[in-house]
């Protein structure tokens, strides 16, 4: 199965889990991601849940993990500082408002990879298949759902197919989400500090480091 996954990374019309190439060069290069490396970003998923009594608890965890990163550690900064003050209830109305309430900010990466098409349905066939065997907090949400992926990250046992999932599944369907965002949400901060993190996390040849930017 991870062989596979790997393997149809690199095809230039792909529809699997981590098949999103369709935009990209044909020649994929590969793309290695550590699960030492993966933890960072995959410390962002509890934060990106729909806000709970854990909200104080999940944002001091966060906060220690992104202290020891300077790239991750600025639009971080922006998003606690404007968040910091507000109670549980204008936290939870804030999150729906930014997430639920407006597809173009909606945390299912595959809607922002494959919009409505049919690939999409592979796509989340594809994950449930790959989550299956681990407790990610996807019972009542989708496959794709970005809190759920960051978990996957440092469940996985390939470093190429982690890789392969974070560079071309996460790090695009990000970038839109954040390409639909208006600067004044405080939200913003948080999704570019995920999107560093990822960035920062994945090893790759110089080539790919230049077609990430």
């Amino acid at each position: 199965m991870q062989e596979e996954m790997i393997q149809i990374t690199r095809e230039k019309h792909a529809s699997d889990p981590v098949r999103y190439s369709e935009s990209r060069a044909a020649a994929m290069p590969d793309v290695v991601l550590s699960k030492s490396a993966a933890r960072l970003p995959a410390a962002f998923a509890d934060i990106l849940e729909y806000p709970d009594k854990r909200w104080t608890e999940n944002i001091n965890a966060l906060t220690a993990s992104v202290l020891k990163d300077a790239d991750v550690v600025g639009p971080f900064s922006e998003f606690y500082l404007k968040t910091r003050d507000m109670s549980l209830i204008q936290l939870q109305e804030l999150y729906a408002q930014t997430f639920d309430l407006n597809p173009s900010c909606a945390l299912e990466i595959g809607y922002h990879l494959f919009g409505e098409d049919y690939k999409r349905g592979a796509f989340l066939a594809n994950l449930r298949e790959t989550e299956n065997p681990f407790d990610l907090g996807q019972d009542e949400q989708l496959p794709d759902y970005l809190p759920v992926l960051l978990r996957l990250l440092v469940h996985l046992n390939d470093d190429e197919l982690r890789g392969s999932l974070a560079a071309y599944c996460l790090i695009p369907g990000i970038e839109k989400i954040i390409a639909a965002f208006k600067e004044e949400n405080p939200y913003l901060g948080l999704v570019r500090s995920v999107r560093a993190a990822l960035g920062q996390a994945i090893s790759v040849d110089q080539c790919f480091e230049g077609a990430l930017g």
